[in-house]
Parts: C-alpha cells; structure tokens; sequence
C-alpha cells in the first residue's frame, strides 16, 4: 500500500484478501503516524459507519411495510440526497423477512440512516445485516444484506476445550441484568410516548434501565424494545474468549462473523456449553509467521425471540 495515496475522511475503501475472499471491508476514517517505526496505523470502520454519518432528510411513513424494504429504503436515501453522495460499490439485495412494521421519519428529525437501520433491527424478532464484498470480474461489489432470524446462521461446527480450541478467559457481566426496561419515545411530558415491560426475578433484586427512542411515536414498537432489553438482561451475559489450534478445524474459511456453532469447555470455573455466536473475530501474524486466531462469542438465546409486534 502506498501511504501517500490513503485518505482518511472515509475516502479510501480498505479490502481485506485472503486466499482469494474478501474477509472485511470498509472505510479508512483515521490515521497514527510512527515516524521513528516508518508505518502507518489506520482506523477503519465497516460500511454501516458511513451511513451513520448521513441522515435522513425526508418525510416518508411506512405502513405495514417489510422491515428489510424499509432498511433499504433508508440507506438508498443516502445515495439519492445532495452531491458526493453515492457509493458506487454498494448494492442492495432483496431479501424479505415477513415481518411488516411502521415506521415515520420527519424530514425535520434529520435521523441518522446508520442509527435508524440498528434500531430498526434491534427489537425482538429483528434482524440482522451485512456488507458482504466478492469479487465480480475485475471489480469489488458490496451488498447490503438482510439476515432473519436475528440469531446467526447455524454451523454445525464444534469448538471442544483441548481438542481444537482453548477457552483462554471469559468475562461474566453482571450489570447487564435487567428485570425491568422502559423504552421512551417521541414528545414530552404527558405527551411523551412509553412503554415498559417487567420480569421480576426470585434470584435477582429489581433492576431498571431507561432507553430513549425520540423518533419512535408507535407504543407497540417501544414495548417491543422493552421487551427485548428484559430478554437480553434475563441473566449475566458471559463472553469467553477463544483461541483456535493452528492447522485444525475448523478454520477461519469455515465461518464468518455472526455465526452460531457449539462450543464446549470452561475447565469448571464457568460452564461454556451450548450454541454460541461469534460477536468478535480477530486475526493476528506472530513471529514466525502463522496466523492466530482468537474468537469472542456470545449465548446465542440473547438474540432470539418471538415476539412480532412493532
């Protein structure tokens, strides 16, 4: 790479190739120059970082509309509204989830198209998404990708303790428990919008969060929200880390982010068993060259649900 041609500002597209598949992409966004090292360090984001910096500057109601067409909708908006807007590499997919909902976006709000999008998948029975980047010829496309059930794809892969994997730490996080969640929308005072949603626990003492939506004005969607942040305190998340065996499966080509597969171990101080799913990838070159791989994961149930209101 040439250092005198990468401009940040989320002007420079940064791929990255392995064994002939684009692993990551997105935008280079900042920069650390080491003059005595003779390198440059670049901070990059994926592509919904963009959009998080665009907004919505329109009036538009979805009515009982797809909640992937109204995703769509949203980042399409980005490339319609003023000079320098589109990104020419971007296309949309067509995925349907079956799950219709409302939604109104005032022009006078000027949303943020990123934040709109991750609320918009983030009540329960929601989505997922992806920019996933493949070579077509001699040119990179990326798609924006709507994945339903929001709960991982399922690879029927085993990480087992001691045999292809070691669960080298895991974090226990107690202050995501949740009993009881109130989700505030649109206006003020007694003209505000809110809805709660509650699950006393016999092991837990009552514990509150409060989460503000201002650009949601529909009671069923908030109660939604609420009803997926109880869901997702129900218990202390625990996250293990996980680095795998050199030259074993499975290996990095065999998932991707977002994945959910089985993963065994713990050694007795935490139980790791169950279906977990990948919320962290990282990939390092040691000394000698060969690549090490570590993982983070996450209880697979956090992301589910089956409630379809909102």
């Amino acid at each position: 790479m040439n250092t005198q041609t990468v401009v940040t500002g989320g002007a420079t597209a940064v791929y990255i190739e392995r064994s002939g598949r684009i692993v990551w992409s997105g935008l280079a966004w900042d920069a650390s120059a080491d003059y005595a090292a003779g390198t440059l360090d670049l901070q990059c984001e994926g592509w919904l970082s963009y959009f998080r910096e665009r907004h919505y500057h329109a009036t538009t109601r979805f009515d009982q509309v797809d909640q992937a067409d109204i995703a769509r909708a949203l980042l399409q908006h980005a490339g319609l509204y003023g000079n320098g807007s589109r990104l020419g590499m971007i296309e949309y997919g067509t995925e349907k989830t079956g799950v219709r909902r409302d939604r109104t976006y005032k022009e006078s709000e000027h949303k943020s198209i990123g934040e709109a999008v991750e609320q918009l998948g983030a009540v329960i029975n929601g989505f997922d998404h992806s920019f996933d980047t493949a070579w077509r010829d001699a040119d990179l496309v990326t798609t924006f990708r709507v994945h339903y059930p929001a709960v991982g794809r399922f690879r029927a892969l085993t990480l087992e303790q001691g045999r292809n994997c070691d669960i080298t730490a895991a974090t226990i996080g107690g202050k995501s428990v949740v009993t009881h969640a109130f989700a505030l929308g649109s206006g003020d005072g007694a003209d505000q919008v809110w809805a709660s949603a509650g699950s006393p626990s016999p092991i837990f003492p009552r514990l509150e969060a409060v989460e503000s939506f201002s650009d949601i004005k529909e009671y069923g969607t908030l109660k939604a929200k609420a009803e997926a942040r109880v869901r997702l305190g129900a218990a202390p998340v625990v996250l293990p880390s996980i680095s795998l065996y050199p030259d074993t499966s499975p290996g990095l080509d065999e998932f991707d982010l977002g994945d959910a597969l089985t993963v065994t171990g713990g050694s007795g101080l935490v139980p790791i068993s169950g279906m977990w799913r990948i919320t962290e990838l990282s990939v390092s070159v040691n000394e000698s060259g060969a690549e090490e791989i570590t993982l983070t994961a996450a209880p697979r149930e956090v992301f589910g649900g089956d409630d379809t209101s909102g």
